[in-house]
C-alpha cells in the first residue's frame, strides 16, 4: 500500500473517481463532536504518516503530535509493572478482547503500527475518507487487503480522538 497516497487521501479525501484497488471497510461511530474526531484522527494520522528522513523518537513525537491525542494514550508502562504483570495469570480471550477494545494504547505502542523499520508496512489498513452521519455520527472507510486486518490501532486512533460506539 502507498503511505503518500494514503496522506493525500488523509488530508483531502480520494480523487474525484477514485477507485480503491482493495476492499473498503467502514467504521461508525458516534461523538459529541463527530466533525472534531475526524479533524483529529487526520491530524494525528496525517502526522506519523509524514515523519520526515528519519523515525523521531518518543519525545520528538510528543511534541508533534496533537496534545489532545498524546494525552489520551495511556501512560508508557513501568518496567517493574511489567514483571508484575508477567507473573499474573493469563486472561481469557474474551477478557483480553475487552481489554484492547476499552483500554487506552500508550503512544509508543500505537506508533509502532506506523514506524516502517516495525509494523508500518503490514499495518492491514490505510485511511481511505471520512464524513459525517448526523449531528452525532461519522464514519471512516479504511482500504483493506482482506480479513480478517488487524484494525486495533484505527479504533485507538478514532476512541483517542473522541469516538464512541466504534462498529464495522
Amino acid at each position: 500500500m502507498d503511505r503518500q497516497a494514503e496522506l493525500r487521501r488523509v488530508l483531502e479525501g480520494p480523487l474525484p473517481g477514485e477507485v480503491s484497488e482493495h476492499f473498503l471497510q467502514r467504521f461508525t461511530f458516534t461523538a459529541d463532536d463527530p466533525r472534531s474526531v475526524i479533524a483529529l484522527a487526520r491530524d494525528a494520522l496525517a502526522t506519523v504518516l509524514d515523519p520526515g528522513l528519519v523515525w523521531p523518537d518518543l519525545v520528538q513525537w510528543r511534541e508533534r503530535l496533537p496534545e489532545r491525542f498524546v494525552a489520551a494514550c495511556a501512560p508508557e508502562p513501568d518496567p517493574a509493572a511489567e514483571d508484575e504483570q508477567a507473573r499474573r495469570p493469563s486472561t481469557t480471550p474474551e477478557q483480553r478482547h475487552r481489554y484492547e477494545t476499552t483500554a487506552a494504547w500508550e503512544l509508543s505502542g500505537w506508533l509502532g503500527w506506523f514506524e516502517p523499520e516495525e509494523l508500518g508496512d503490514s499495518r492491514g489498513w490505510q485511511w481511505w475518507d471520512a464524513g459525517l452521519d448526523g449531528p452525532a455520527g461519522g464514519w471512516v472507510d479504511v482500504e483493506i487487503e482482506g480479513h480478517p486486518f488487524p484494525s486495533g490501532a484505527l479504533e485507538w486512533l478514532l476512541r483517542a480522538s473522541g469516538a464512541h460506539d466504534l462498529d464495522s
